[in-house]
């Protein structure tokens, strides 16, 4: 039997400099379901406006100025995923890689400057400079 997501609740999940972030469960899927898939919503409505009809998995990363999240095509597409960043200045999302990785734990190196370091699988890493 499917579990039926419909009535899942938003929940507390991060927040950073004031932006709060909640998630709510869509769809889990991988092996066993370890692979988890949310909608998001904030506290700021210009956020909202970005997060709204987009899913993402659990890995998120802040930045000065912004956030790196995994952006899934739809809450069906595990693997087909994104890199994304999203800036909390401007409020806009910047796909920074697609990509097809199954790798379900991404690990971030803050190389200074701006620019970080996100390992998406063992063998792959991607360089991004977040903007001033």
């Amino acid at each position: 039997m499917k579990p039926n997501y419909q009535f899942e609740d938003y929940n507390y999940w991060s927040e950073n400099n004031l932006i709060q972030l909640e998630r709510k469960l869509e769809n889990e899927t991988a092996f066993d379901g370890i692979v988890k898939i949310y909608s998001l919503k904030s506290n700021i409505s210009e956020l909202n406006k970005l997060l709204l009809n987009k899913y993402f998995g659990d890995f998120i990363h802040y930045s000065e100025s912004g956030v790196f999240l995994r952006m899934f095509e739809n809450k069906n597409s595990w693997p087909k995923t994104s890199l994304i960043y999203v800036d909390f200045k401007n409020y806009n999302l910047t796909e920074v890689k697609k990509t097809n990785s199954s790798w379900n734990v991404w690990f971030v190196n803050d190389l200074g400057n701006r620019k970080y370091s996100i390992e998406i699988n063992p063998t792959e890493k991607i360089e991004f400079e977040t903007p001033i």
